[in-house]
């Protein structure tokens, strides 16, 4: 069926100019495309080496999880020994933040005091190489 003028939306006319170039150029079906790489998904970046291992062993002293004892998660998939474990890697975590934030804070409090030093040392520039008064304004003594 021969669509009328009439009846030919805009698409179909779109359509019709792509297929009339893709024949027009190669009577090939590829469609090329560029290649891309598959990143590694950011959930398994833990320390453990191999993901087949998860709850075989403790996160932080690497001692065997049994199946008749209770294992004590953090994270979602950290599996610790005991309530200890988990505690310490718990302390050890809260450090890390804290000194990161420390870290962030000092650089700030750094790049504000240089932007103080700055201003303060433009201001003195400007005040040791203030122009002249004009001999008007200023008070002449004669004796």
């Amino acid at each position: 069926m021969v669509p009328n003028k009439s009846s030919t939306s805009s698409v179909d006319v779109g359509l019709r100019i792509l297929i009339q170039i893709s024949q027009s150029k190669s009577k090939s079906n590829f469609v090329v495309k560029p290649k891309f790489n598959l990143k590694k998904p950011t959930f398994l970046t833990t320390n453990r080496v191999d993901p087949t291992c998860f709850l075989k062993s403790c996160h932080l002293c690497n001692k065997k999880l049994s199946l008749d004892k209770d294992v004590y998660m953090y994270k979602g998939d950290q599996g610790f020994c005991s309530v200890e474990c988990r505690e310490r890697q718990i302390y050890m975590d809260e450090m890390k933040e804290i000194e990161e934030s420390t870290k962030k804070m000092v650089a700030s409090f750094r790049e504000s005091c240089r932007r103080c030093e700055t201003g303060a040392l433009l201001e003195q520039f400007r005040q040791q190489h203030k122009p002249l008064s004009s001999p008007k304004d200023r008070a002449i003594f004669v004796l």
